[in-house]
């Protein structure tokens, strides 16, 4: 099965509604799930940011802490992720129960089959009255498009992986 299709079909069967943050996949992780049947009753909305100075300017995204561990860190990815998800109070257009963070860099030079990538992912989501969140660090290795293509997989697969374990808290 499509990995796009397995989790709107999640999303959607648990009555979620995603938000993402993306640096270097540029809004092509969302772009894949809005391609799929259902799509407009599980996104919320997304932010794409590549530059530091743009991941700055992401909701949620403290200075201190972005100076401190850089832009791509789980840190940052983690206050991200949390940005986006956002409080309803604040953001009554984001309905957004569950958001997840891609934060790397490629260059051009990452066109060399046995180029390795860090790329950092968080997740987070509304559980009751409560924001959980978790975040990793994952080593990539290929061409830049098997990079972009990996990176796509494990921050959709990230979802129901999190979501799961914390609705059994």
């Amino acid at each position: 099965m499509n990995v796009s299709k397995q989790i709107v079909g999640y999303l959607i069967s648990r009555s979620l509604v995603l938000a993402s943050v993306e640096t270097c996949t540029a809004g092509a992780i969302a772009a894949m799930l809005a391609e799929q049947r259902g799509a407009p009753r599980c996104l919320a909305l997304g932010y794409i940011a590549y530059p530091e100075a743009a991941i700055r300017t992401l909701p949620g995204v403290q200075a201190p802490t972005l100076d401190r561990e850089g832009a791509l860190s789980e840190a940052v990815a983690r206050e991200a992720a949390q940005g986006a998800l956002g409080p309803p109070a604040l953001h009554p257009a984001n309905a957004a129960t569950v958001a997840f963070a891609s934060m790397g860099t490629l260059s051009l030079d990452h066109d060399d089959p046995r180029a390795v990538v860090a790329h950092c992912f968080a997740w987070a989501c509304r559980h009751g009255d409560r924001v959980y969140c978790e975040s990793e660090t994952v080593a990539f290795s290929g061409t830049r498009h098997d990079i972009r293509r990996s990176i796509a997989r494990r921050a959709l697969l990230g979802v129901p992986r999190f979501v799961d374990r914390i609705a059994r808290m």
